[in-house]
């Protein structure tokens, strides 16, 4: 009889990526299971981008053993490099053990050295359990040290996979049905012949749409907007600007002004690309004058919408160093919402331009309801839920309306 295994994936498309190969590694000698079902062996694979992430993630860990006492637990992900409070009986495996999780289990491994942190970028995924569209990763670490970020530590030096591979993935996975693939990494603007890269994917004709993941906006210009638009690609870019203040852009080390930013949206959304971001509110030194500064900066944009954060400060990061003041509570808190409020209506406008106009779906295995009806909810090309009554192949559809949430055909 098959010993059970589960798999608990908590933040990036990166590590959900990562966690489909550890599946795909074990399904033939392990039954996989449901995390919150009993197990023989439990494999958490952690996110520490923020402090509640890392706190879930452990949580996880700790639930596991609660739900079997006598299973196996392993701990791995970028939390695994700074956690503190597991349980001794927890195995602290580094990233690099994910592509041979079989060896890491049979051996009971118990290692987080410093050259496990570099991933291998050998690896292809022919699957994509219970997804309709599918992670492909093309590099790994960062270079950036954002003073706010921790990552570039526990995912070492930016390093790229190498455009055969990623070519070959990408047409794996499409054999295997599926009609979008996600291009993803820790800094994916990073790679070394991005725009190469996408020329080449574009150039092979492939059926399934290309979506760009998130990427930083000093890598984005008016070349790369042109050759998404002229392509197979999502009209979509995610592009954090975390601060609409020059003043705290310098303090976050951040490499680019705002103005350099709002060329960049502007020219995208003439387009017709749907823009997304990130944005920390409450970080060191923005005051009342600082955070109007990017909510004026924000308003102004044509952005379709935002992913707000309440900065907490992470230990082994250059910003718990900087000696400068620090909103808290209450205060941050308003911030959030007033941006999050301003977002929401920015979406709502966006859509109300957009009826009448058509968009190309992928739709997924998800089911809403809504007023007793039952629809599937698609991905537009521009990153916007759309639901629909029919599961239907990748098409082209004209959206008639929009209801705050959804779209509609």
């Amino acid at each position: 009889m098959k010993r059970s295994v589960a798999i608990a994936t908590f933040g990036c498309k990166l590590n959900q990526y990562e966690s489909q190969l550890m599946m795909e590694s074990l399904s033939s000698d392990y039954e996989i299971r449901a995390f919150n079902q009993y197990c023989d062996i439990y494999i958490i694979n952690s996110c520490a981008v923020t402090s509640k992430a890392a706190k879930e993630s452990r949580n996880a860990a700790k639930a596991a053993l609660k739900r079997n006492p006598d299973a196996m637990v392993f701990y791995t992900g970028c939390d695994v490099y700074i956690e503190e409070r597991l349980p001794d009986n927890v195995y602290l495996i580094g990233n690099s053990y994910k592509n041979n999780i079989k060896a890491a289990i049979e051996n009971r491994i118990n290692d987080i050295s410093e050259d496990t942190k570099n991933y291998p970028l050998y690896t292809k995924i022919n699957k994509f359990r219970g997804k309709n569209r599918a992670f492909v990763k093309i590099q790994e670490g960062c270079n950036n040290h954002c003073t706010y970020c921790i990552i570039p530590r526990l995912r070492g030096h930016g390093r790229d996979k190498s455009k055969h591979l990623i070519l070959e993935e990408i047409k794996g996975l499409i054999n295997s049905g599926f009609e979008e693939i996600v291009l993803c990494g820790t800094d994916i603007g990073s790679y070394k012949h991005l725009k190469g890269l996408l020329r080449e994917i574009d150039k092979s004709n492939l059926s399934a749409r290309i979506r760009i993941s998130s990427i930083e906006p000093m890598y984005v210009d008016r070349e790369l907007i042109d050759i998404i638009t002229s392509g197979n690609f999502a009209r979509h870019l995610h592009m954090p600007l975390q601060s609409g203040s020059d003043k705290i852009l310098r303090l976050m080390a951040r490499n680019y002004k705002c103005r350099d930013y709002e060329r960049i949206v502007d020219y995208a959304s003439k387009k017709g690309i749907f823009v997304g971001t990130d944005i920390i509110v409450g970080f060191y030194g923005e005051d009342r004058s600082a955070f109007e500064e990017t909510y004026n900066f924000v308003e102004s944009l044509p952005l379709a919408y935002g992913h707000i954060f309440s900065y907490s400060k992470r230990d082994y990061t250059p910003a718990v160093n900087l000696k400068i003041g620090l909103e808290r509570g209450p205060v941050v808190a308003a911030r959030n919402r007033l941006l999050r409020e301003l977002f929401k209506d920015k979406l709502k406008n966006r859509m109300k331009n957009f009826i009448g106009h058509t968009t190309d779906i992928v739709v997924e295995d998800t089911q809403v309801k809504i007023n007793n009806k039952t629809f599937y909810k698609a991905i537009a090309s521009e990153y916007f839920p759309v639901l629909v009554k029919d599961k239907v192949k990748r098409s082209v559809f004209e959206i008639k309306k929009f209801d705050g949430e959804y779209a509609y055909i």
